[in-house]
């Protein structure tokens, strides 16, 4: 026997970064790039008639969603609903109102009352018939930093202090979650949180890093699970690949900046076979999204007798149909560019972000003088002088040198 499930997360609708607005719809073409990705992962979902989802935590880029980004997610839940496909969401850091006590962006489904649509808003243990049988799905949502700092006892804390005990708080909640669930049945573990050794995306790398409560593998990869669904970092990777259950992060289903620009972004559609006997194992399969590519042109004009044909003929040897492009082009001194006519060489692009001189500083390295009368060591000394990465070596290249000049005395 054997349960399907599409796992999905960090959907991310409301994102507007290097969009426009589209005339023929109303929407940023960003808006319209995400929630293309989303229907995407939902046909995937429909087309193998799976028996539910997970999406694994930030459904919106906000917690305050404006009215066209809730109808747009709502438009792609209905379809699930529609193919009698039973959704759990887990509300992720960017679901999550700051305030203790607000509502969460996606609290409007479970006022609903939809019976195939779930919001774990808090640490659970949600039940399901599918029509290949029960399934169990342990979720583990965001755990805000409000929560700890909402009582007397935590309030003072400092942000060290804060980490420290919601990472105890989270692995304790894990704990109790593994106790809790029916191992004769199959297991999800759903939770959105960072992972210690995660592989980070760009701007994840400042956004997160000394930030976020940070988990082991293996505090989540129990036995008790057959697979860990997570959300919230962006890169897809399975964190526990050379043993089971998989822990894995379906990452985001498009690119957010320049900084994912080299990643695949998809979901998973996940198998848990088991039999009679209670043997159970997951496998995941990771389908590509149709996400918006990036391209990032980098040229030297710093001998260019003419920067912007030089920018150009970069330009041209890329296919940038339907690209984010920004161009940077470096040079040791300003230059005039005929902007015009790099906006004409990329026309094609979906959006150009930019156009601009790379601004990391090339520290140049003063050479020693040096003169025909030097000798050999002296030389050699002067150049390991003008390079640190060389002073380690000094006295074995001296004693080499002094060896040489010695050797050439004697001819």
């Amino acid at each position: 026997m054997a349960v399907t499930f599409l796992h999905i997360a960090d959907t991310h609708v409301g994102v507007e970064t290097y969009g426009r607005l589209d005339p023929a719809t109303g929407l940023n073409t960003r808006v319209a790039d995400f929630t293309c990705c989303l229907d995407f992962a939902f046909d995937a979902a429909i087309e193998r008639d799976v028996d539910f989802v997970v999406f694994a935590g930030d459904a919106y880029k906000t917690c305050d969603p404006s009215a066209t980004h809730q109808r747009e997610l709502a438009r792609s839940i209905r379809r699930l609903s529609d193919a009698d496909i039973p959704i759990v969401i887990v509300v992720g850091n960017h679901d999550a109102p700051v305030a203790f006590g607000k509502a969460n962006s996606v609290d409007i489904f479970r006022i609903l009352g939809t019976d195939d649509i779930h919001i774990a808003a808090t640490d659970c243990v949600i039940d399901l018939e599918t029509k290949s049988g029960p399934v169990q799905v342990a979720c583990l949502p965001w755990l805000h930093r409000s929560h700890l700092l909402a009582t007397d006892d935590h309030k003072d804390l400092t942000e060290a202090e804060v980490l420290e005990h919601l990472q105890k708080l989270g692995a304790n909640l894990v704990n109790g979650l593994a106790a809790r669930v029916d191992r004769h049945k199959p297991v999800v573990l759903a939770a959105h949180l960072a992972v210690a050794d995660a592989l980070l995306s760009g701007s994840e790398q400042t956004a997160v890093i000394g930030r976020d409560p940070v988990f082991l593998t293996s505090t989540l990869a129990q036995s008790a699970f057959d697979y860990v669904a997570l959300g919230h970092i962006h890169r897809h990777q399975n964190m526990n690949p050379e043993a089971c259950p998989p822990v894995v992060y379906s990452g985001s289903i498009d690119r957010i900046d320049f900084g994912e620009e080299q990643e695949t972004k998809g979901c998973c559609l996940v198998t848990v076979d088991h039999d009679e006997s209670g043997d159970k194992r997951a496998s995941y399969e990771f389908v590509a999204t149709p996400s918006r590519p990036f391209r990032t042109i980098r040229v030297d004009v710093t001998h260019a007798v003419d920067p912007t044909q030089t920018i150009v003929s970069e330009i041209d040897k890329y296919d940038i149909a339907d690209h984010i492009v920004r161009v940077i082009y470096r040079s040791d001194t300003p230059v005039q560019l005929d902007y015009h006519r790099i906006r004409e060489a990329t026309r094609s692009a979906a959006l150009v972000a930019g156009i601009y001189p790379d601004t990391e500083r090339i520290v140049k390295q003063r050479r020693t003088q040096v003169t025909r009368d030097m000798g050999l060591s002296t030389v050699l000394t002067a150049y390991i002088d003008n390079n640190a990465k060389l002073g380690p070596l000094r006295e074995d290249l001296l004693k080499r040198a002094q060896e040489l000049e010695a050797e050439a005395a004697g001819l």
